[in-house]
């Protein structure tokens, strides 16, 4: 009987301390994140706010996630009588968190003479761009071509499905006799929610865009000259040459966008990059069969293409992103503009290396002004490679070795 009793004891013993000892190892929430934003972010003033579609997820300590459940009660009031970025906070037990919604002063529909308006906007006006088709009507109307951006402002969309811009933003310059003059130390633009497309025939293997475009597109859907602080978010780009050109940024955000059939590059840096991150973004068919020559050399067409001109910490962070189907050769040539045409064919260059078009890369980095890449800070971090000639592409514009010691991948 003691016997039995010892060994009793015992095993309650051992099913208490094994119970203490892995009570702290139990699923616990170590924070909080917002996964999915409200369907609608902008209003119009005195608009009761809607925030269906919020979804507030809990990262727990063994790395899983779980849903937090929210309801009406749990979300803060907020005052839509006022223009501005509100801030709506969520709060629920030890759980805080928040999040901008915007309440916009100008108001634009597609039937609008959008240049005129755009021409008269101040510093700090928030544009809603309500759904609709915003479309040329023949193949010479320039309604939405070149729409200068040259005042600190949000401008945002119904979602890139609803609000369809077949347009394009000028950013950080002034626009005068055919002449773009960049604006110094010009800052703080947002753009959201908004679908940039437009419409392009081929003949004989050679872009032609519609709507008052030309041949090709070479400012892209978005661009921007030496801008600080330009978020673009929750975007589309479909179909042009570009969809964000720039000539020098810091403090670039682009994030959850989509970049689809772009003809040559989707994020293209011209001179200088710092302090930006390139997140959760997907880049699909970039520049299939698309010869570009430049220089008396076919270009790099690629995903996201960076140029550094100084040295130093830059802070560049792309992370997350999908790449597939980058460079694609399967089909006939398709020339990007005259000059590539009659370089290719006056050449004997090879142009392809197995089934993709040379010079491509899901991801090009390169010295703009020296022969080594001697800068810190760039991280690449998570990113997805499917279907590209290079996952990673680094030089300088000289082709000598570049310098790959500031470069940290995290895959």
């Amino acid at each position: 009987m003691k016997k039995i009793f010892r060994k009793s004891f015992l095993f309650l013993f051992a099913l208490f301390f094994c119970l203490t000892l892995f009570s702290g190892c139990a699923r616990e929430g170590v924070s909080h994140q917002i996964t999915s934003y409200p369907t609608k972010i902008v209003y119009e003033v005195g608009e009761k706010p809607n925030f269906d579609g919020i979804r507030i997820e809990t990262l727990n300590n063994d790395g899983t996630h779980t849903l937090f459940h929210v309801s009406k009660e749990d979300i803060g009031e907020v005052d839509t009588s006022t223009p501005g970025e509100k801030v709506v906070k969520v709060e629920k037990e030890n759980v805080s968190v928040s999040f901008p919604i915007y309440v916009a002063n100008v108001i634009v529909n597609d039937s609008d003479n959008i240049k005129a308006i755009f021409a008269n906007l101040k510093d700090g006006d928030i544009v809603y761009m309500r759904k609709g088709e915003y479309k040329p009507l023949t193949a010479t109307d320039t309604r939405y071509k070149d729409i200068v951006v040259d005042k600190s402002v949000t401008i945002i969309g119904d979602g890139a499905n609803n609000t369809k811009f077949y347009g394009n933003f000028i950013v950080g310059a002034t626009y005068g006799s055919g002449v773009f003059t960049k604006i110094d130390d010009f800052e703080n633009v947002k753009i959201i929610d908004i679908g940039f497309k437009l419409n392009y025939e081929l003949k004989d293997n050679f872009v032609n865009y519609t709507g008052g475009y030309g041949k090709t597109d070479k400012n892209g859907a978005i661009r921007c000259f030496d801008t600080k602080n330009l978020l673009i978010t929750k975007c589309s780009f479909e179909n042009y040459g570009y969809g964000i050109v720039a000539e020098s940024v810091s403090g670039l955000k682009v994030s959850n966008c989509s970049f689809r059939n772009i003809l040559k590059t989707a994020i293209f840096v011209e001179n200088d990059i710092s302090n930006s991150t390139i997140f959760k973004n997907v880049f699909v068919d970039i520049a299939d069969n698309v010869v570009a020559i430049e220089n008396n050399e076919q270009s790099w067409v690629a995903g996201i293409y960076l140029n550094f001109a100084t040295k130093g910490e830059k802070g560049v962070i792309i992370a997350k992103n999908n790449f597939n189907r980058i460079g694609v050769h399967n089909s006939s040539l398709i020339y990007f503009d005259d000059y590539s045409r009659n370089f290719v064919s006056n050449s004997t260059n090879s142009l392809f290396k197995m089934s993709y078009i040379n010079n491509s890369s899901a991801i090009v980095l390169l010295s703009s002004s020296t022969d080594d890449l001697l800068v810190s800070g760039i991280v690449l971090s998570n990113n997805s490679y499917a279907g590209a000639y290079e996952s990673l592409y680094m030089g300088a514009k000289s082709e000598k070795t570049i310098n790959q010691n500031g470069v940290i991948i995290l895959e």
